[in-house]
């Protein structure tokens, strides 16, 4: 388990020491499977802003049962918040891997947890199972990433840029740089965290390669743009840092794009030609 950082007491000890308490006594509840301690735990760094994750795997019959008491929310003991969902272990074994269940926001929590009620072992054996990461679905991200850098930095930036909107510019720059770190994480098979929260994970904590460029990236979020001169530096360095790290652009600039657009236009059907024609 790697060990994040960040400013404040880390309060892990404590926070681990409290939920192998509460997963004992959870574990004697007829028709639980499994305890999984994720959040906090799982990366093993806790403070006042973070919940106490448990994942309680029960028997598919016995969730609303359980669920009753157990994943209540919204609760505080002794200064510590609880989030303690209750889920089916059959459902969970049930859906394939990469799903919509088992999400990439999904794998990575599950990625950075740590078992704390498994007896039968089905919990250890059903992460070997789903936290994988295919190289067909690499593949995809990493297409899918690379067209929304280029779609913010090449087409939008130059498209708000010539209507003379700064605030657009800089939402280019902040989308576009949101795809340049998921392309990354994507190319280093790093599962896509919860990016309402740790969408700098990988880089703050220097787990991947591509974290020396993190200066570069911050510049997006924290320096403040006030002139389109000032945009136009940073994307620049965005387009460089791009290339460095292996995300290609098909055009230069937005008369490329438009000259593309064109070129499909002539290899349209005559029926196409007829009907979006005036």
């Amino acid at each position: 388990m790697k060990k994040v950082k960040y400013r404040g007491k880390n309060r892990y000890k404590e926070f681990l020491s409290a939920a192998k308490v509460i997963s004992k006594k959870i574990s004697k509840i007829e028709g639980v499977v499994g305890i999984l301690a994720t959040g906090g735990i799982g990366r093993g760094y806790c403070d006042d802003y973070s919940d106490l994750d448990l994942i309680v795997y029960v028997d598919d019959k016995r969730v609303k049962d359980i669920e009753k008491y157990i994943a209540v929310g919204s609760l505080i003991y002794k200064d510590i918040a609880l989030d303690t969902p209750v889920e089916s272990y059959q459902k969970a074994l049930k859906h394939k891997s990469p799903s919509k269940y088992w999400s990439q926001v999904m794998r990575w929590d599950r990625e950075n947890s740590q078992i704390l009620f498994d007896a039968e072992h089905k919990i250890e054996n059903l992460l070997k199972e789903k936290l994988v990461f295919p190289d067909w679905e690499q593949k995809k991200l990493l297409k899918k990433y690379n067209e929304g850098v280029e779609n913010h930095l090449k087409y939008n930036f130059e498209m708000w840029e010539k209507r003379g909107s700064l605030i657009n510019l800089a939402d280019s720059l902040i989308k576009a740089t949101e795809y340049i770190i998921l392309w990354i994480y994507a190319k280093n098979k790093k599962f896509q965290p919860y990016l309402s929260k740790w969408l700098f994970y990988y880089l703050e904590n220097n787990f991947v390669p591509e974290a020396k460029y993190l200066d570069i990236i911050k510049k997006v979020y924290l320096n403040p743009i006030k002139t389109a001169v000032q945009a136009k530096r940073i994307r620049t360095e965005l387009i460089e840092l791009s290339k460095n790290i292996g995300i290609e652009f098909n055009y230069e600039n937005l008369k490329d794009i438009f000259k593309q657009d064109g070129k499909n236009w002539e290899k349209a059907s005559e029926k196409t030609k007829y009907y979006l024609s005036w």
